[in-house]
């Protein structure tokens, strides 16, 4: 086994790749990061840089990460999010689970186990935290529906609860009266 069975594939397919100081899996490039490294931004309490880093996480994803999977594996529709799913659970985001999943509404909810971000900000956050597993989600979404959406976490281990949870559906579809909604995203007029 070289990491685990989701790596030990590529691997042997000769699809993971260490070149020139860089990971690869196929033509794509990844790194691997200590936790500790992303927990100083998710640590701020500044709602405004929170939504920021959410955005530019979103758009990253949606724009760059996306295309080159698709690109990459070919994958669409559940195929596409089951081969996501894996891709991050193998690289240590947690355990994710797609409660509900509705391609025609364009609405998903994604529950995450043993987030290794949320669990280091415990006791230090007052609201959910993590907001670049928020942008992933909303990015991957966003190509999965093909249609802008957004991602709230509306449940957080950083606040002592057992999984985080996140919605992901079109702005308009969320309450803007919910405090977590009006923390988490900023409304497009």
């Amino acid at each position: 086994m070289v990491l685990n069975t989701f790596y030990d594939k590529f691997y042997y397919a000769g699809a993971l790749k260490y070149e020139h100081n860089n990971f690869f899996l196929g033509r794509f490039p990844f790194l691997i990061c200590p936790a500790e490294v992303l927990i100083g931004l998710l640590e701020t309490h500044d709602p405004e840089f929170e939504k920021k880093l959410y955005k530019a996480v979103r758009k990253s994803v949606a724009n760059y990460l996306m295309p080159s999977f698709r690109n990459e594996f070919g994958f669409h529709g559940e195929k596409l999010v089951k081969f996501l799913e894996r891709y991050f659970v193998a690289s240590g985001w947690g355990t994710i689970n797609n409660v509900d999943l509705d391609f025609e509404a364009k609405k998903a909810i994604v529950k995450v186990s043993n987030n290794p971000l949320s669990a280091r900000l415990h006791g230090k956050a007052s609201m959910p935290a993590d907001h670049i597993l928020r942008g992933i989600l909303a990015g991957i979404f966003c190509c999965v529906f093909d249609e802008p959406v957004d991602c709230v976490e509306t449940h957080c281990t950083a606040l002592g609860e057992s999984d985080c949870e996140f919605i992901i559906k079109k702005q308009p579809e969320f309450d803007f009266s919910d405090k977590r909604v009006m923390q988490q995203l900023e409304l497009d007029v």
